[in-house]
C-alpha cells in the first residue's frame, strides 16, 4: 500500500440502507481510497445521550449487514473495517484494520486493539500530558479535530503530535472534518502518512451531519490524485 494511506470514512453516511453503504465501498474503490471504514453498533451505542437513542436506531445496519460489506470489499478488493460502538460487535476488531475513535481515546481500548494497522484518533482538546500518558506502541495516531464541521486543521497541534510520536518512531495521520480537501493535502505536505476523510455519495444524501463535510466520490477522488501523485 503505496503512502499516504487514504482511509474512506463512510461512518453512517448510508443513512441505514445497505445498498448505500454497498455504493460508498464501490465509489471509494473507484475513487483510488485504500481503505473504507463504517461505524457498527446498536442505536444505544452510537448515542452519546439517552435522547438520542431513537434517531438512531434507523443507521442500524446489524450482524448481517456488516458481514455483506466486509464481504464486499474483499469481493471489489478494498479492506472493509469498523470503529465498533456496541460490545456484541467487539469482534470486528479481530479484522486486519481497526479503528479506536476519539471517544475511546484511553489505553483501555489501546491495549487491547494497538497494532500496526490500528488507528487512533487522539482529539485535538487531549491534553499534552494525557496524550504522553497513552501507551501506543505499534499503531497510527491520527490528529483529529472533533468538530463537525471543523473550522480549520489546528496545525500548530498536528506538529506537536507529529515531533512527539516522531521520538517513539511512529509516523502519525489525520482524520479530517473539515470543508474540502485542502486541509488534508496541507496536512500530508507536513509530514501525515494516512488520512481518514469522511465520505458520502452526495452532501444532500440525507439529515446526517457528516454530509456537509465529507467528500463525495469527485473530491476523494481528487485529494487522492493530489496527496498519492506528490508523495
Amino acid at each position: 500500500m503505496r503512502l499516504p494511506i487514504i482511509c474512506a470514512e463512510a461512518g453512517n453516511c448510508h443513512e441505514g440502507s445497505l445498498d448505500a453503504a454497498l455504493k460508498l465501498i464501490d465509489e471509494a474503490k473507484k475513487a483510488g481510497a485504500d481503505l473504507v471504514k463504517f461505524q457498527a453498533g446498536t442505536a444505544a451505542g452510537f448515542a452519546r445521550v439517552p435522547e438520542d437513542i431513537e434517531r438512531y436506531k434507523k443507521y442500524e445496519l446489524g450482524r448481517v449487514g456488516y458481514q455483506c460489506l466486509i464481504g464486499h470489499g474483499k469481493k471489489v478488493g478494498i479492506p472493509v473495517f469498523f470503529s465498533v460502538w456496541s460490545p456484541e460487535f467487539a469482534d470486528l476488531y479481530e479484522l486486519e484494520w481497526k479503528k479506536i475513535p476519539s471517544r475511546q481515546c484511553a489505553n483501555e481500548w489501546i491495549e487491547k486493539y494497538d497494532s500496526l494497522k490500528t488507528f487512533i484518533s487522539i482529539p485535538n482538546d487531549m491534553p499534552k500530558e494525557e496524550v504522553k500518558g497513552l501507551k501506543i506502541k505499534q499503531g497510527i495516531p491520527l490528529h483529529c479535530v472533533p468538530s463537525y464541521p471543523a473550522i480549520d486543521s489546528d496545525v500548530k497541534r498536528f506538529l506537536w503530535l507529529k515531533n512527539y510520536f516522531h521520538e517513539k518512531n511512529l509516523d502519525i495521520g489525520y482524520s479530517d472534518h473539515t470543508i474540502g480537501i485542502e486541509a488534508a493535502v496541507e496536512l500530508v505536505s507536513l509530514g501525515a502518512v494516512a488520512i481518514e476523510k469522511h465520505f458520502t455519495l452526495s452532501h444532500d444524501f440525507g439529515p446526517l451531519r457528516d454530509h456537509k463535510h465529507a467528500a463525495t466520490p469527485d473530491e476523494l477522488s481528487r485529494l487522492v490524485e493530489r496527496v498519492k501523485n506528490n508523495w
